[in-house]
């Protein structure tokens, strides 16, 4: 699984007109991706993920590269698995940069690839603009401006 794969599953529950739309159609996935959201969030552990993790195994062979893994298991488990593996990678490699998008209102994740680290939203164009629109009409009144 790629890491815009990955992405694309966190993000597959967009907030639209104020309400959450869910666009997957595997209620499985569904809800390893709810399960994403919390531990991501800091709303869970991250052993609640141990479950889609239940019978599966990597195994090791020796290709033209070196060892490559190869996960096995109960194919209903191995797109999960994957997933779970994915997130894995994310944290270990790129240690806080998975993070929700700071919009409130939104349901997004983002991967800041900035050398700084300082993403906030998960696209600018979207939550970027608004946030920073509201902010500034909050600076406008505060001031006493109209």
């Amino acid at each position: 699984m790629s890491e815009n794969d990955f992405l694309a599953l966190l993000n597959s529950a967009p907030v639209v007109n104020g309400v959450v739309v869910e666009t997957l159609n595997d209620p499985e996935l569904g809800r390893l991706r709810d399960e994403l959201h919390r531990v991501i969030r800091g709303q869970a552990d991250a052993s609640t993920l141990t479950p889609h993790l239940r019978g599966v195994s990597e195994i090791p062979s020796i290709g033209h590269n070196g060892v490559e893994w190869t996960l096995a298991g109960p194919a209903e488990r191995l797109r999960q698995a994957e997933i779970v593996l994915e997130w894995s990678r994310v944290q270990s490699e790129l240690p806080g940069r998975l993070r929700a998008c700071e919009n409130p209102e939104c349901n997004k994740f983002l991967i800041d690839h900035s050398k700084p680290n300082t993403a906030r939203w998960c696209s600018m164009a979207s939550c970027g603009n608004r946030m920073k629109a509201r902010r500034y009409q909050a600076r406008r009144s505060s001031d006493g401006e109209a």
